[in-house]
């Protein structure tokens, strides 16, 4: 999911062209939004009993759907840090993510860890690999750990996230001087990736899943989802990012206000693509399993700039929930999924779902997530994000600061 800062941009520190107005973050929360609910709907459906039924097709991708649109939002936003006039460092820029996304996410891990999981599991060596892993947002990189004891299966993308934090810098360089060649270099990096995972897989399926018996199709789908295999989508995102700019560079802010209604039309075709998504699924469909999410962020592209270069500054009640939602749309990601297990009877065992009052039970759903969501947001997220903003202010002017001349007596 892009975790990303959207709501604390320096006016001062924009390129030129770049309008650092509340309309431009506007845009990019309503889009957050989107890709949360979509996350939920998708998860609702899978972990009670993913009925199929004519078009189940499109429920059952809306939570890849959903990520690659916060993926592609993560690699739009986050380059410009480095892209900016001056751009910040590497340290500061870690600082600003560290406390975007951590504090939440512990809090979250805690909770459902001490209250949710199995006791057994918890207090166990396996717990104790488990805790160590998600203490490091390691946890999606090794098999053993990926299930995060059941208790959400939502903290994977996390993980990469956490690698992409620690990779901007050095894809923001390579792209800054010469950005079709960093980009296609890049490009060509995930992509191989994929490929190879695609045809020739065994020798790492092996190395990963050795002591775990699982199919050939669930490691290859594992593996695919790892950092650099979702590498691509971030790239496209800085790209599109590139584009605006220049476009921005050569042309007046668009006047007209955004409107939510156009910019849900505008996802339209990418939902479409969910029909092939059981294809992009399984490796013996090589074409989609290799470059399905590639596509997917691709038609979402003018959704992305349209967001990006229109106004929301004066949105309407429509856009002004949207906005709402999407500033809580990662406390949101955080805690739908232990919701959904614990109101259909589920629980870390894997339960069978209670069915019972199934749509009052949907309703409760949708009611405790945006709950706790803007519980975690007031609580946590927001006074931590403004912490972590304070530290990174503070450093920042520190390495701006011109270090004080030392004066060395003459020899002699």
């Amino acid at each position: 999911m892009g975790m990303t800062d959207t709501t604390s941009r320096d006016p001062a520190a924009a390129p030129v062209g770049v309008s650092p107005a509340r309309g431009f973050l506007g845009g990019l929360e309503m889009l957050r939004a989107v890709a949360a609910s979509a996350v939920v709907v998708d998860h609702t459906w899978a972990l009670t009993t993913s009925p199929h039924f004519q078009g189940y097709w499109l429920v059952e991708g809306l939570g890849e759907w959903g990520v690659s649109l916060f993926f592609l939002i993560s690699g739009f936003i986050l380059v410009d840090s480095f892209w900016n006039e001056p751009p910040v460092s590497a340290r500061v820029f870690w600082i600003r993510r560290v406390f975007r996304i951590a504090p939440a996410y512990y809090v979250n891990v805690a909770i459902l860890f001490l209250f949710f999981a199995s006791t057994s599991q918890v207090f166990s060596g396996q717990g104790i690999k488990q805790v160590a892993a998600s203490a490091t947002f390691t946890h999606w990189l090794f098999p053993n750990t990926a299930s995060s004891l059941n208790v959400n299966g939502a903290l994977w993308t996390l993980s990469i996230e956490m690698c992409l934090y620690l990779m901007m810098p050095l894809m923001a360089w390579s792209m800054r001087r010469r950005p079709w060649l960093g980009a296609g270099c890049m490009l060509a990096i995930g992509i191989g990736y994929r490929l190879w995972i695609t045809f020739d897989g065994n020798w790492l399926e092996h190395r990963y899943f050795e002591h775990s018996p699982v199919g050939s199709a669930t490691a290859r789908l594992f593996m695919q989802r790892q950092f650099i295999g979702v590498l691509p989508l971030f790239v496209i995102g800085m790209l599109l990012r590139r584009l605006v700019l220049r476009w921005q560079a050569a042309h007046d802010q668009p006047s007209a206000r955004l409107s939510p209604l156009l910019l849900v039309a505008l996802l339209i075709p990418s939902l479409a693509l969910l029909r092939f998504v059981e294809r992009a699924s399984d490796f013996h469909h090589p074409f989609f399993f290799t470059f399905y999410e590639l596509g997917l962020v691709t038609v979402m592209a003018p959704a992305l700039v349209y967001a990006a270069l229109w106004s929301a500054s004066s949105p309407s009640m429509s856009g002004r929930a949207l906005v709402w939602l999407g500033e809580r749309s990662y406390s949101l990601y955080l805690w739908h999924f232990p919701i959904i297990l614990a109101v259909f009877g589920r629980g870390p065992e894997v339960q069978p779902a209670n069915m019972r009052y199934f749509w009052v039970k949907v309703v409760a759903v949708a009611v405790l997530s945006v709950a706790a969501a803007a519980i975690s947001y007031a609580a946590i997220e927001r006074p931590a994000r403004t912490y972590g903003r304070r530290i990174a202010r503070r450093l920042g002017s520190s390495e701006r600061t011109p270090r004080a001349a030392v004066s060395v007596p003459a020899a002699g």
